[in-house]
């Protein structure tokens, strides 16, 4: 397969190159890089959040809880001007305080370099801000709603006193959205009845959320630049809904059994970060140093029907400290290196209480009740080199990681495991133009996936009697080896860009399913022994029209899942596609209505089947009170089509289920920006800044 999508990708770089050459000499320069989109030129949106501009870009996924995915991977990293957005990795709250007017234009990195953490598995999103040194103050307000307990609101303000900016921000956000499931499970081991179980769940999920910011930038001089940001987040929580289960085994009668479940939880969290930038006289020479600290806590009480009450107790704290250091050698070589540290620290406590018919009340069980305790330990340095000759430009980096991991529980604190591992992480990026407008580019990486908290928590969970999770504390990390050769194209009304990829992954941690006693299924996760994807990825931007926009992603690809280390029944095969195709049309001066569509093919898991999944989400949007203002009317799912279906087939059994919710929501936004309005200005880049929050996009 591998070897067939690079005979296709070297025949089609050739043909479309030629054809770049022969017909477009002469065109403008872009000012885009292979992956870099602008506010207002490729990204065409009247007003809203970076989160709303990450919708826009193709392969780039924002979930209703504002979870941020790329190429359908969650564990895509979210950067604000070349730094971590979040210690903690939760970066929707943040990215709903930045106002697309804020935003300069936005980078896709899919192969990120020696630079970068060697965690960033599935890519990098570099979101970046606006400054400048003009004085300026304004104030924004917003508030929203979709009806059924379904509000938002925000308002912030910014101070730009020449060397000194100021900016604090508050946002709410109440959501109420209705789950169900229906699964049917079948037991049919050898020597063993034939029971099969049927499940439905109705249920709700609903939360409130407060989103608080505060940062600022003091500029010294022209050579000396201090920021500091803080963001504090409140969540409150509760979900829960009635399962219904109903047994058959063999053909007797059947045994229903109804289950209440409740779960109300609350998360608070606070993040700060100080960022200092030292440049001298030599072109090119900066020093950059950063901290940043992240700590919060969850609190749990769960009712589990009749039978238990439990709660969870969760605490963390994250903080790094990262120095980089950059300058130009001769003969156009510059130098970048750097070195970072960074600790996490996590305790997950447990306490369980289960129904005691003798005593007629609820009794601690002492077996279950525990503390599970994580500590990380990364100490990285780095060095990368890269220079252009003649139209030839090429990036060269190689990432030294020491990790040290150690974790254990409260009531066997004997018992410790430890993983520790030095890895180097090499990365090459090259490119050659072919023209002004167009070139071949080439990119590898290594990189690691450690696995999160959920994957490694060793408690169980019995929400499901029928179903248990539980996770797998003696899990290794994955590395995966990753490589893109490709095509791009540049001209005035049309953009594209085309490769083909390839990516190993060796001990991927999957959840994987096998059966325990009386029947009963538990989900837990293993290493498997490999996993990898190849495949060609397509992009394109045409401005149609003056008034009408078209960009579109296409991935097809063949996928691999190994883990015939844990089950000779566990190894997938599959030929996959997933596309995007995003339309945005001016209708009158101001208004803007865009409709995006999506389509995931039918897929592998570990053991079985993800069936397709597709939807259509529209907005329109206008501009207001001469751009001080806009009104937006969205709709998510309009056809009402998201649900998530999956089936397992295996030697002795056999299950399907289908999850659906409330994903159909049509929401009015309205958002309006005040204060002084002076004359824009251009930053570095050349980019006009300044003046109100609302993009002309047409």
């Amino acid at each position: 397969m591998l070897r067939h999508l690079l005979n296709f990708s070297i025949l089609f770089l050739i043909t479309t190159s030629a054809f770049a050459q022969d017909e477009n000499k002469g065109q403008k320069k872009s000012t885009t890089s292979n992956d870099r989109y602008i506010i207002g030129d490729n990204i065409k949106i009247v007003d809203g959040n970076a989160l709303d501009a990450l919708k826009l870009i193709p392969a780039v996924d924002v979930s209703a809880e504002g979870v941020v995915s790329y190429r359908n991977d969650q564990s895509v990293q979210v950067f604000l001007n070349n730094r971590p957005a979040s210690q903690s990795g939760e970066y929707g709250p943040i990215l709903e305080q930045i106002l697309v007017g804020d935003i300069e234009y936005i980078d896709i990195i899919s192969n990120p370099s020696a630079r970068y953490d060697a965690d960033g598995a599935s890519g990098i999103i570099n979101i970046a801000v606006k400054s400048n040194n003009i004085k300026n103050s304004s104030a924004n307000v917003m508030i929203g709603s979709a009806g059924q307990d379904r509000y938002d609101a925000g308002i912030g303000f910014q101070q730009q006193d020449g060397k000194f900016s100021f900016n604090t921000s508050y946002n709410f956000k109440q959501e109420s959205r209705g789950a169900t499931m229906d699964a049917n499970l079948k037991n049919f081991g050898d020597n063993e009845p034939l029971k099969n179980t049927d499940q439905t769940f109705e249920g709700y999920n609903g939360f409130q959320k407060h989103n608080f910011q505060l940062g600022g930038e003091y500029a010294f001089n022209e050579k000396n630049n201090l920021s500091v940001s803080t963001n504090f987040v409140k969540v409150d929580w509760t979900r829960g809904g009635d399962l219904s289960t109903v047994t058959t085994i063999n053909d007797g009668m059947p045994d229903t059994d109804f289950q209440h479940n409740n779960m109300d939880g609350s998360k608070f969290k606070g993040e700060a970060r100080v960022d200092y930038i030292h440049t001298t006289d030599r072109e090119g020479e900066e020093l950059a140093i950063s901290t940043a600290y992240a700590a919060g806590n969850v609190d749990i009480d769960k009712t589990l029907g009749f039978y238990e009450l439990n709660n969870k107790a969760a605490t963390f704290n994250n903080f790094s400290f990262q120095t980089d250091y950059a300058r130009n050698l001769n003969r156009g070589l510059r130098l970048e290196t750097g070195v970072k540290t960074t600790i996490r620290s996590k305790s997950d406590g447990l306490y369980v209480e289960n129904w005691d018919d003798n005593s007629e009340s609820f009794q601690p069980t002492d077996s279950r009740n525990n503390v599970f305790n994580y500590n990380e330990y990364v100490a990285a340095g780095y060095v990368m080199v890269s220079g252009t000759k003649n139209k030839f430009t090429y990036q060269f980096g190689v990432r030294a990681e020491q990790t040290m991991i150690r974790s254990y529980l409260d009531e066997t604190p004997g018992d410790v495991y430890e993983n520790n591992y030095f890895k180097v992480y090499p990365s090459i990026n090259l490119k050659q133009d072919l023209s002004d407008i167009d070139n071949i580019f080439f990119s590898y990486s290594k990189k690691v996936q450690r696995p999160g908290m959920r994957m490694i928590n060793p408690f169980v969970d019995y929400s499901n009697p029928s179903y248990i999770r539980q996770g797998n504390p003696d899990l290794d990390a994955s590395f995966m080896d990753a490589f893109e050769l490709g095509y791009s194209l540049d001209k005035e009304k049309f953009n594209f860009k085309g490769s083909v990829y390839y990516k190993l992954n060796q001990d991927p941690a999957m959840w994987y399913t096998h059966e325990g006693e009386d029947g009963v299924m538990v989900n837990s996760v293993e290493n498997m022994d490999k996993s990898s994807s190849a495949g060609i990825e397509l992009i394109a931007d045409v401005e149609v029209n003056k008034w009408w926009n078209v960009n579109t992603n296409v991935n097809i690809f063949y996928a691999m899942i190994d883990g015939r280390n844990i089950d000779p029944n566990v190894y997938q095969t599959s030929y996959n596609w997933s596309t995007t195709v995003t339309s945005n049309m001016k209708l009158w001066k101001g208004a803007q209505f865009m409709m995006s569509g999506t389509y995931l093919s039918p897929q592998k898991n570990p053991q079985g089947d993800v069936y397709k999944r597709y939807f259509i989400n529209t907005s329109i949007s206008q501009s207001i009170w001469e751009g001080k203002g806009s009104l937006v009317l969205s709709f998510d799912d309009a056809l009402d089509t998201q649900r998530y279906v999956m089936s397992r087939s295996q030697p002795t059994f056999s299950e399907h289920k289908t999850y659906d919710w409330d994903s159909r929501i049509l929401r009015v936004t309205f958002r309006y920006r005040l204060g002084s309005n002076p004359k824009k200005s251009k930053n570095k880049n050349g980019n006009q800044q300044g003046g109100s929050g609302v993009v002309d996009v047409f």
